[in-house]
């Protein structure tokens, strides 16, 4: 089964071409529930193994909604259940040692039958990680059109996607509100701002927890671009179309690269980088693109990426996704 054919809770899937349209439908208020996170997760792992899709665009699909912000009744389950205090230090080898467990055949579906509000948010939290760094590992470009609030667990979801466009509209918001409901981020809002903003703004967002504008989300680099919302979502697809002819290799290994490689000490993220140099120089597609650059080389007398960039950039001068 292709990934376009699955039948998912709660997110509708339309294909055109390379490109799959991911929209969410989590009545009423698009919510990130459990059930999107299990829907999420199965689409991811049947895109990684669908040679056909090489971008996935995730939108809303209510009207004036992206992805509100995590459910709130899966957070109450676990939230109010009767204990004392846990230091994080207590909490961490406890996670770790569910985080495996969560790896044992059919331990998901106990967890979730019988472990009540706390085995859900184990399982939720499992499959969110999981999934969000599948996204990240991924031969396939994810793109958020966010077209509506993109708040904490939301806003998580948009951060775990390599490239964000938002509609420049009144009712789009985006950030982590987790501090107004003394909380922090639980779905690597803390480290994945942290990343893209720097440890000063990161803390900023974080601890004040007000919403941010589109553009003032733009202003900070939360957002790549802003789009007039009736054109967000085919200027989303159009650069998502052109962005699925690149080779999966490359994409995958220039993700790896920067999401996992900046980890490391530099000379260790230098090692990362050659290696997937390397590894994307040896595929087929390499070799054809090599032949068609020296023949436009010497047609053009310069490089083509001056002299002739259009077809490169739109991926019809060279099939880069062919074995």
């Amino acid at each position: 089964m292709s990934a376009a054919e699955l039948q998912l809770e709660t997110i509708e899937l339309v294909r055109d071409g390379r490109v799959l349209t991911a929209r969410v439908v989590a009545p009423p208020l698009n919510f990130a529930t459990p059930e999107f996170v299990r829907d999420l997760d199965v689409l991811t792992a049947a895109v990684d193994a669908d040679d056909s899709v090489g971008a996935v665009v995730l939108t809303g699909g209510l009207p004036g909604r992206f992805l509100t912000h995590a459910d709130p009744s899966a957070l109450t389950g676990m939230i109010e259940l009767p204990h004392p205090f846990i230091p994080a230090r207590a909490a961490a080898p406890f996670l770790r040692l569910g985080d495996a467990a969560m790896r044992l055949p059919g331990a998901t579906r106990l967890a979730e039958r019988f472990g009540g509000g706390l085995g859900t948010g184990l399982v939720w939290g499992h499959r969110w990680k999981k999934t969000t760094l599948r996204m990240n590992r991924s031969g396939v470009v994810y793109l958020a059109a966010i077209n509506g609030p993109a708040l904490g667990g939301g806003h998580e979801i948009a951060l775990s996607c390599d490239l964000r466009y938002a509609a420049d509209a009144e009712h789009v918001k985006l950030g982590q509100i987790e501090t107004l409901a003394n909380l922090i981020p639980g779905g690597g809002g803390t480290q994945r701002l942290s990343r893209l903003l720097g440890a000063a703004k990161a803390i900023e967002v974080t601890l004040e927890g007000a919403p941010l504008s589109a553009g003032e989300a733009y202003r900070l680099g939360l957002v790549h671009r802003l789009f007039p919302e009736n054109q967000l979502l085919a200027e989303t697809q159009a650069i998502a179309a052109r962005l699925a002819t690149r080779n999966p290799v490359v994409v995958a290994e220039a993700k790896r690269a920067i999401y996992f490689g900046t980890d490391r000490s530099l000379s260790r993220g230098l090692d990362r980088e050659q290696a997937g140099f390397i590894s994307a120089g040896t595929t087929a597609a390499a070799a054809r693109t090599t032949t068609a650059f020296f023949e436009d080389l010497e047609r053009l007398g310069d490089t083509p990426f001056l002299a002739n960039l259009k077809p490169w950039l739109d991926g019809t001068r060279v099939d880069q996704v062919s074995e």
